[in-house]
């Protein structure tokens, strides 16, 4: 078939337009252009790391001057005195970034992470010809330095061959040259904000500090220009050395150990609160010493979907770390009446309010249970139950047992508080439970109960019962992991089946009482019981 006619003008016609489009953005970005006087374009090649740099930034800004807005011959004030350095060694690009070879405005003064740096910001670029350390004119990057390192972020996150880190988070070595400094702050401010489902707590930090963290970070743009790729691999480079412990302190060994394990960057411990996880104060009356040494070896096997990297330390440390746990971390249980006891105990979780939003909520494996508006939850729930709960602990969560710490009496009294001022109920006051039906003879097939958690759970459970489904997100408390073995281990199974039978009242989860069958919730139960491991009880 013939091409239509009208095929070939148009051809032209469009050509024709984007050639007269690409001259107007032409003349429009030449008539930006800073205004050079006639003055031919300045080309300055500088040695930086043993790499040659080109750039034009002396043709708007002779010797490092600030030009008159109109007239870039007319300088407005010098650069100001930066000895021991000097410009023509280091040009403009080495501190204040930019896009050295561009004569655009807009491009030379650099976009993203190659956005210009001036005043205070400048220092964000000093740890990148200078070890990190302290530094006369750069204090606030060196307290971004140190900050990093009291706040375990080393842990997590690897910093270049001088710190491989973790591999818990994102390889950081060369962030500086990926994110600008507001953006690197908002990521250390409000890490969740993206992604949404981050794992790295919200640090308790201020927007100055945060601030400083970002400078140091700013500084990470791959091989730092102090040394050689083949000197930092040898490991002849190396930055200042953060002690952790506070200077000028009494501490035991212990103590002592808590800080350089990076514990106390998390956790609370006597007076020092880094304000992210659960209170070690009390903790070897809390969990048993097989389950400390597991928590320490591998804290997902104990809590499943546990925020804490498992931290490296040689079998003495460890030693000597869970001797301390057992011996010292002990306690005495705080004094005073049953509110005094909520607020030292309960609230770090439960929040003062007692709706389960406390300080450390966000940084959970599973959300603290909701006191404050959930008065269904607490009368479909025995007294003996809670009271358990209460003395030894909700296994594979961060609910650890009392019953060491607190003796019946003010077990009682506390359990009495929570009903009384939160729930809302007299303890006694509880409903009649709708009827359970038997296990069937005969239960529903594999494949009709993989058909039926797929239709009815995985949008919130997952396609594996992880908890981490699509709607997995939407709902808070987020949806049980049907994986996690310590837990199931503890629950009978007439439990389970009645969270699918009735629900569970204060979370997402609905009643299937009159969508399934008797069978097929059996059969739900068995597969919990497949995928966490566990027996039937």
């Amino acid at each position: 078939m013939p091409a239509p006619k009208w095929i070939t003008p148009f051809f032209y016609c469009s050509a024709g337009a984007a050639l007269l489009a690409l001259l107007l953005v032409f003349f429009q970005h030449d008539a930006e252009r800073p205004a050079l006087g006639g003055h031919a374009v300045a080309d300055l090649t500088i040695n930086l790391g043993g790499q040659p740099v080109r750039e034009h930034c002396t043709t708007c800004h002779p010797a490092g001057s600030r030009p008159a807005a109109a007239n870039v011959a007319r300088t407005v004030s010098p650069h100001p005195d930066i000895t021991p350095h000097r410009t023509d060694q280091l040009g403009c690009t080495a501190c204040h970034l930019g896009e050295g070879m561009a004569l655009d405005l807009n491009v030379s003064h650099g976009l993203g992470a190659r956005r210009i740096l001036t005043g205070k910001d400048l220092q964000a670029t000093c740890f990148r010809c200078h070890p990190a350390g302290p530094l006369a004119g750069a204090e606030p990057v060196w307290n971004g330095y140190r900050q990093f390192h009291v706040k375990a972020c080393t842990t997590c996150h690897a910093t270049g061959a001088e710190n491989p880190g973790g591999f818990y988070g994102p390889d950081l070595s060369e962030i500086g040259s990926v994110l600008g400094l507001d953006r690197l702050q908002e990521a250390i401010l409000e890490p969740d904000r993206e992604p949404v489902n981050s794992r790295m707590p919200r640090f308790p930090l201020s927007k100055n500090q945060a601030r400083q963290i970002s400078y140091y970070l700013k500084s990470l743009m791959g091989t730092p220009l102090y040394t050689t790729p083949m000197q930092v691999q040898a490991g002849l480079a190396r930055s200042v050395a953060v002690d952790l412990p506070p200077r000028g302190t009494d501490l035991s060994d212990g103590e002592t150990l808590l800080y350089r394990q990076h514990c106390l960057a998390c956790h609370k411990y006597a007076a020092v609160d880094g304000r992210i996880g659960p209170d070690l104060s009390y903790i070897g009356r809390q969990r048993e010493p097989d389950a400390l040494k597991t928590f320490l070896d591998n804290p997902t096997r104990l809590i499943p979907g546990a925020a804490m990297p498992r931290i490296p330390m040689t079998a003495a440390t460890e030693r000597q770390l869970l001797q301390f746990l057992v011996a010292d971390a002990v306690g005495p249980a705080p004094a005073g009446d049953s509110r005094q006891l909520y607020m030292h105990l309960c609230q770090r979780c439960h929040a003062a309010e007692g709706d389960g939003h406390g300080p450390i909520q966000p940084n959970l494996a599973n959300f603290p249970r909701a006191f404050t508006g959930n008065a269904d939850f607490f009368r479909a729930v025995g007294d003996e139950r809670l009271l358990d709960s209460l003395r030894r602990g909700i296994p594979g969560t961060s609910m650890p047992g009392y019953g060491k710490l607190l003796d019946e009496q003010r077990s009682d009294r506390l359990l009495d508080l929570i009903f009384a001022v939160f729930i809302g109920l007299e303890r006694q006051e509880k409903s009649e439970p709708t009827p359970l039906p038997q296990p069937p003879d005969r239960p529903t097939s594999q494949r009709q109960t993989d058909a039926l958690f797929r239709e009815n759970c995985a949008r919130c459970h997952g396609a594996f019962g992880t908890g981490t489904g699509p709607d997995a997100l939407d709902h808070l408390p987020r949806p049980r992991n049907l994986r996690n073995q310590p837990y199931f281990a503890a629950v009978a199974d007439r439990r389970i089946a009645r969270a699918v039978h009735d629900g569970v009242p204060g979370t997402a989860m609905p009643a299937f009482r009159d969508h399934l069958e008797a069978r097929d919730i059996w059969s739900l139960v068995g597969k919990i019981r497949a995928w966490s491991r566990t027996e039937e009880r």
